[in-house]
């Protein structure tokens, strides 16, 4: 059963409005190597964004690395695994997270729930959990969230303006690397380059601060500005208290114009930098 959406343009990709649902329920064929589902319907070639899902009764090592597996189940997951690799679908299961427990309490849990997305819609994914174990039934329920890409904020970066320049120059001086060992081995190399390649980054993060961008950041802001707003939140509460007073009423509104007009200069001078710099 195949379902498919229509979104407004711009949620997974600029050009693309259509986002397919696949679910599927597949079992043993006439041989331990065919499934009732064919592993070319599982796993589609298709333009748009595709999620696939549902119980394909399959067992293998990818999902559930700690169990081990008959040959009859590794020749009939096998395939469609392999068909999901070439075509690109990534398996969204945590390995080893099981989603279906037996009732009777004899046969062994088993990962069978496979979720998986085309390269388009892998990058959306924020969550995939199992927060109802107790349903009644067999098979727990799967929460997977996607986000778009409006909601993905921008990671951390240097905030270089307010690095302390001269004092993190002095520390990296300071710091001293030790020679690597003098006849090294994997165990060894590993605690050297982790432990001084800790000392560096702790350096580094003593004197530099990080810029998070989220979507109330405002780039174009400056210290100028924090002075007008301070000035025209002032002027502007004296103002208030004193009512009957036309001069502090007029200086309040000159105040005003010229904190708002800085930030469209502030607006503009940031808007003509990002363009010279694209």
């Amino acid at each position: 059963m195949a379902l498919e959406l229509f979104t407004w343009d711009g949620c997974f990709h600029p050009s693309l409005i259509k986002f397919s649902i696949i679910n599927s329920y597949s079992t043993k064929g006439a041989s331990n190597n065919t499934r009732t589902v064919p592993p070319d319907l599982v796993f589609p070639c298709l333009p748009h964004p595709t999620l696939t899902l549902g119980d394909l009764n399959l067992h293998h090592p990818t999902t559930d690395p700690l169990s081990s597996f008959k040959q009859d189940d590794l020749a009939s997951s096998t395939p469609n695994f392999n068909m999901a690799t070439e075509r690109g679908f990534s398996i969204l299961n945590p390995p080893g997270v099981y989603t279906r427990f037996s009732m009777s309490h004899v046969g062994r849990p088993g990962v069978i729930n496979l979720p998986s997305a085309c390269p388009l819609v892998v990058p959306f994914l924020s969550e995939w959990s199992d927060p109802l174990r107790l349903t009644g039934s067999d098979h727990i329920p799967v929460l997977i969230r996607f986000d778009a890409p409006l909601f993905h904020h921008a990671p951390p970066s240097p905030n270089w303006a307010l690095t302390d320049w001269p004092a993190l120059e002095a520390d990296l001086k300071a710091l001293i690397i030790p020679s690597p060992p003098a006849l090294p081995t994997s165990r060894s190399m590993g605690i050297w380059f982790y432990t001084n390649f800790t000392r560096g980054n702790t350096t580094l993060a003593v004197h530099i601060l990080l810029k998070i961008v989220t979507h109330r950041s405002m780039p174009w802001w400056s210290t100028a500005l924090s002075r007008l707003r301070t000035a025209y939140t002032s002027a502007l509460r004296i103002s208030r208290h004193n009512r009957l007073d036309a001069s502090l009423l007029a200086s309040a509104r000159a105040t005003r114009a010229s904190y708002f007009k800085a930030i469209k200069m502030g607006k503009r001078e940031h808007c003509c930098t990002f363009l010279a710099c694209c």
